[in-house]
């Protein structure tokens, strides 16, 4: 496995078409609503493995010097999930954030994927809530 993490420049025709695979062919999310503003301020990770990008996720900074990431966009192509690349790639953008100095990581988790987070050190803060029609929780890691 290789992963890079780019700007969304460098990453979109990739890590779009993986993110267009997984949240609007397979989840249903609305296109237009899987682009936003965020993208531009992000660092999109791209995984790679034999050749092939098999997942993509994004950090950014919430606000300048808040030194509150975020996380999101994180998808794995179906027939690579279950083996724990979902895991790499997201220990891969929390350990960006924290050489960019992060105090904290923040998710909006699909509740689905609840225990995935929570099993890397994230809790949940908040009730459910609903993100392009699909119910989410606002989960927080607090950097050591």
């Amino acid at each position: 496995m290789d992963t890079q993490l780019l700007t969304w420049q460098q990453a979109e025709e990739i890590a779009l078409a993986i993110r267009i695979e997984i949240f609007v062919k397979e989840q249903g999310v609305p296109l237009d609503l899987e682009q936003d503003e965020y993208d531009l301020k992000a660092r999109h990770a791209l995984l790679w493995v034999d050749g092939q990008a098999i997942g993509t996720g994004r950090v950014f900074e919430k606000d300048i010097d808040s030194k509150v990431f975020f996380i999101g966009r994180l998808c794995i192509l179906n027939r690579y999930r279950g083996a724990g690349i979902g895991e790499y790639l997201m220990k891969t953008l929390i350990e960006y954030a924290k050489k960019q100095g992060a105090v904290e990581c923040c998710i909006h988790a699909q509740s689905m994927s609840q225990l995935f987070y929570k099993k890397l050190g994230f809790i949940a803060e908040q009730e459910i809530f609903m993100e392009a029609g699909i119910e989410h929780v606002l989960m927080k890691l607090t950097m050591t």
